[in-house]
């Protein structure tokens, strides 16, 4: 604490002070199952996930926000007023839960066991994304004066596509700058690319070959790209089913088409398919934005953490002056998705007094 003045130490007791409204408030966004549907009249994603869109502006109102629904699709409560605006980008959708019986507790209920809070949604993106609004409203709440308009923006589709973020950016600008937190902490100036590839056929000898042991299976294939910022190629995942594979694998700055080329020569005869490709994304890594979150991060922990990348994919991919800014700790992956998702307590608190002090900094720029 010896790194933050006086003010930013009035705000990480703040958001102590806030601590049982932010439990409440994540819990009741968790009951909500919040998966995508279909569209019913002027609700493009279902029921479910209207309604808790609508929940999180009802939350902002209450804390005296101004709100605004862009048909649906994204709403966002604002305080400050200035030509540009800071911008926080969070999801309420989820992806599915799976088979319930793999949980050890419901997984709509927000059951708290062991400090943890328990549900899909908690970790991605319910408690992150009510982390970061806390932060701003524990600044509200002391008084201050904003410098800048500031907006908590909550997004319908980003499990599915993010065509809810597409539609936002064209209606809105888009801030000036800002941050996503749904991904890690510290800030995160580049996500990886990301290749969808299907190979189609008799595929049993390709497996055996080049998947048995895919530790070297970047090398064996050919593909084992590397460039100074994101490092080497990863191969994510590989599934097998009787006359298909599907390989998801995280790239460097790459040539699409070269890497699904070198697929094909090792995989004669077989129906080589590009599904999907999604370019990476680095913004400057010595930006004002970059440094700024950094330097909250490093000094509500007391860290010297160097900004890093990721192979996840977020918001912050496709909005520009945006980066990834946490909400996963140093050495924690690996529970978004899975069965009994979770939330440590003390983490959360700990996300929003980082938020709280990075939005306090980001608002004492000269932005306009």
């Amino acid at each position: 604490m010896e790194r933050l003045d006086q003010f930013e130490r009035d705000l990480i007791r703040e958001i102590e002070r806030l601590k049982n409204d932010l439990i409440k408030d994540t819990i009741s966004l968790i009951n909500i199952p919040s998966k995508k549907a279909g569209p019913i009249g002027p609700v493009p994603f279902g029921s479910d996930i209207q309604s808790a869109l609508e929940m999180a502006m009802e939350i902002g109102e209450r804390e005296g926000f101004a709100t605004k629904n862009i048909d649906n699709y994204m709403a966002y409560a604002s305080i400050g007023e200035s030509n540009n605006y800071i911008g926080i980008l969070g999801h309420l959708d989820v992806v599915s839960e799976g088979e319930v019986g793999e949980w050890t507790y419901p997984p709509f209920a927000g059951e708290i066991h062991d400090n943890k809070i328990y549900g899909r949604g908690a970790l991605d993106n319910k408690g992150p994304l009510m982390a970061a609004f806390y932060g701003l409203i524990a600044l509200k709440k002391t008084g201050y004066e904003f410098n800048n308009e500031i907006r908590m923006i909550f997004g319908t589709d980003e499990e599915s596509g993010m065509s809810d973020l597409s539609y936002y950016l064209e209606k809105e600008a888009p801030p000036i700058m800002g941050f996503v937190p749904d991904n890690k902490f510290p800030a995160i100036y580049g996500e990886r690319g990301r290749a969808e590839i299907a190979i189609l056929g008799d595929v049993d000898k390709f497996y055996e070959e080049y998947f048995i042991d895919s530790k070297n299976a970047t090398e064996k294939l050919g593909i084992n790209y590397s460039d100074r910022t994101f490092g080497n190629t990863i191969i994510k995942r590989v599934t097998k089913k009787p006359k298909a594979i599907s390989l998801i694998i995280s790239t460097p700055v790459i040539e699409i088409d070269d890497l699904v080329k070198k697929i094909e020569e090792k995989a004669e005869g077989l129906d080589v398919r590009l599904v999907k490709y999604y370019e990476p994304a680095i913004k400057s890594r010595d930006s004002l934005l970059v440094a700024t979150l950094n330097a909250a991060y490093n000094d509500v922990m007391d860290d010297n953490l160097e900004v890093d990348t990721t192979t996840g994919i977020t918001y912050a991919h496709y909005c520009p002056n945006v980066i990834g800014f946490g909400p996963s700790f140093p050495g924690q992956n690996g529970i978004s998705h899975a069965p009994d998702e979770w939330i440590d307590i003390d983490d959360m608190v700990k996300m929003a007094q980082i938020y709280a002090v990075a939005l306090y900094r980001l608002d004492q720029l000269k932005l306009n």
